[in-house]
């Protein structure tokens, strides 16, 4: 059966006008709903995309239309984007969301009347590929990394990120008349892969506003200075970390600070559910209480990222104390799940290798952590200073 590009046009209108009502509606509910909010605003642009498309397809003020769907489709995937920043504790990105919006907009209104439907095409595609790349790598990130959900979001935004710049490459390079166009990347079949992408992020946004909106994991809640899971919230740690570093630069004390993130924390929750998930993080806590020096300054990044500030007097007594950590972690197994012991990456950065920056000491401990992660978990890295430095 062929379905004609106008047919597929109102398909996909009909979707995105049913998707983005109960969206919307569902948000309207809750109030306090931030991450709601701004996909909401990513829905009614999308519908504003497929009227102005639909206002095209009827040879009828193609220009202004062309102007505002280019303008509107921007909007829609940025602000998928700057609603996962927020979901994350982030801020929420809309100075990038504006400066590529009016860089769109200059684009079409720079092509013209003249170039009809198609003005601004490759450079609106550019923008989508660019803010989609940019949500899909943020959907892997933060309180995300642990959710089923933004795995498939993040899917579906690399999809559509690979998409929108091979379409963007052969429009610039064929034109719209080429054969390989036409065949590929013409409108009915980029309307349809547009329509599947639709159905799946509606999915993954919803179960993900659900999951919010029925309370926050351990890892995200705060109490004061302290996170829920008993040490201080990310926030607190970087401004007592910060004077510590200051001070102990002063002295010329020597310190390390060493970051451990749970393994597998993702699987624990999507295998056993939440429960387990926030009792990994608690007890990950109270081992790192009960095991750190007593004057160290114990920190929860995020999720099931913890950081510990201590005196030590080289990278290797700072690795004699995260194996201390680490032994006391398989001690008892976790109640909701119990033939499941807590494992974890560690990553050490010292001020002997690094100085006493704490943007330069957790960029290194990062980096030491990937590389653990990357040798599949349950072990130690130490980050050097790179040669010549």
């Amino acid at each position: 059966m062929y379905l004609d590009s106008m047919t597929v046009l109102v398909l996909n209108g009909v979707v995105v006008a049913l998707c983005g009502v109960a969206f919307i509606l569902n948000t309207a509910f809750n109030r306090n709903d931030s991450v709601g909010r701004i996909w909401s605003m990513a829905f009614i642009a999308a519908m504003t995309v497929t009227i102005a498309h639909g206002a095209s397809a009827t040879g009828q003020v193609i220009w202004w239309a062309s102007v505002v769907a280019n303008v509107a489709l921007i909007i829609a995937v940025g602000s998928l984007w700057s609603g996962l920043r927020r979901y994350n504790g982030r801020g929420r990105g809309f100075r990038v969301l504006a400066l590529i919006s009016a860089f769109v907009f200059a684009a079409t209104l720079l092509h013209g009347e003249p170039a009809g439907r198609w003005a601004g095409a490759g450079e609106v595609w550019i923008g989508v590929a660019v803010l989609a790349a940019l949500g899909a790598r943020e959907a892997v990130q933060g309180r995300l990394r642990r959710n089923l959900s933004s795995r498939i979001l993040a899917f579906t935004l690399w999809v559509a990120a690979v998409a929108a710049t091979a379409r963007a490459v052969v429009f610039t390079v064929d034109g719209v008349t080429g054969a390989v166009f036409l065949t590929y990347f013409n409108t009915a079949n980029a309307t349809a892969l547009s329509l599947c992408l639709v159905v799946l992020m509606t999915i993954a946004a919803a179960a993900l506003r659900a999951e919010q909106a029925s309370g926050r994991a351990v890892g995200d809640l705060t109490d004061g200075i302290h996170s829920a899971a008993g040490v201080l919230s990310a926030d607190a740690f970087v401004q007592a970390v910060t004077d510590h570093l200051h001070r102990a630069k002063s002295a010329g004390v020597g310190l390390a600070l060493i970051g451990a993130d749970i393994d597998n924390l993702p699987e624990i929750n999507i295998a056993f559910g939440r429960l387990a998930g926030d009792e990994a993080i608690t007890r990950f806590a109270a081992k790192l209480r009960g095991s750190a020096p007593v004057l160290s300054i114990i920190g929860h990044r995020a999720s099931g990222r913890f950081l510990v500030l201590a005196a030590a007097a080289s990278a290797t007594e700072a690795r004699v104390l995260a194996e201390r950590i680490q032994t006391t972690l398989v001690e008892e197994p976790l109640k909701e799940a119990s033939l499941i012991r807590l494992t974890a990456s560690f990553g050490i950065a010292d001020t002997f290798d690094h100085g006493y920056s704490l943007t330069a000491l957790g960029d290194a401990v990062n980096t030491a952590i990937t590389t653990v992660k990357a040798r599949g978990g349950n072990d130690i890295a130490v980050e050097l200073a790179a040669p010549g430095s």
